[in-house]
């Protein structure tokens, strides 16, 4: 594969350099990718509370079966205003905090580069905090080697990586304005885990307030209306069904 090949020559050119490692597809498969091709590397995670479930520890899973070092840093994304408050700028500013610990321990490790997964596919108008990678000196190789989404997954095959289904913070649950909480945080992730058991594909619980608008694939509709009691147990005051299903940057659309 010709992508490959391109890719391990502008990793080799960075190195020692430090993978941003979320514990999501493509930054797995860019650490994999580094281990196949012997590049000096260590993984940095940052567990800002804002993740699913299962991320960092899926990282450490697949940092510890590479042998690459891991390590992960605490932020608690909360304390920043824009993003407790929720504003426009909020994944922006995410996104700055966070690159800018990795940045700091990586330099402390003595690593020359920082890469993340943003790959071709990827779009600035979608993914506001893209800007901060550019504003950093992150280096994004997915998207120099000119490589999309459907790359990285027939990598990630011949790799071994598992292909994760798509994943957010989630902060995106709330609408914009809505202040971020870790109680809603709490709900959001147990509605989520619980209709996940349940329900195959991508699955969004949008929250504002304690309404809970559920995105599903309408094939299993009808199996969700019979857990949307379950969803309300858990604390929510209401629970319905987003009749579309999934949406990419769907949380600001159904606020009443």
């Amino acid at each position: 594969m010709a992508q490959d090949a391109d890719l391990a020559l502008l990793l080799k050119s960075c190195e020692p350099v430090a993978v941003a490692l979320s514990g999501g597809t493509d930054s797995s498969v860019l650490l994999a990718t580094a281990r196949r091709h012997t590049v000096r590397a260590i993984a940095i995670s940052v567990d800002t509370g804002l993740a699913p479930p299962g991320e960092i520890a899926a990282a450490q899973e697949l940092s510890e079966r590479l042998g690459v070092p891991h390590i992960v840093i605490p932020l608690d994304a909360l304390e920043i205003p824009a993003i407790r408050e929720n504003r426009p700028d909020r994944c922006y500013a995410c996104k700055r905090a966070m690159m800018e610990a990795v940045a700091r321990e990586a330099e402390r490790c003595g690593c020359r580069t920082v890469v993340d997964g943003t790959h071709a596919d990827d779009r600035p108008a979608t993914r506001p905090g893209m800007r901060a990678l550019v504003e950093l000196g992150i280096r994004s190789p997915f998207a120099e080697c000119g490589m999309g989404k459907a790359d990285i997954e027939a990598l990630a095959a011949d790799l071994g990586v598992p292909v994760r289904p798509p994943s957010a913070c989630l902060a995106t649950r709330i609408p914009t304005g809505d202040a971020v909480t870790r109680e809603c945080l709490a709900l959001v992730a147990a509605a989520e885990a619980l209709l996940a058991r349940e329900i195959p594909g991508t699955i969004r619980v949008r929250c504002s307030g304690r309404r809970a608008s559920i995105e599903a694939d309408p094939g299993y509709h009808k199996r969700l209306e019979g857990l949307l009691g379950a969803v309300k147990d858990l604390g929510f005051e209401d629970a319905v069904i987003a009749p579309e299903g999934y949406r990419e940057g769907g949380a600001d659309s159904w606020k009443q």
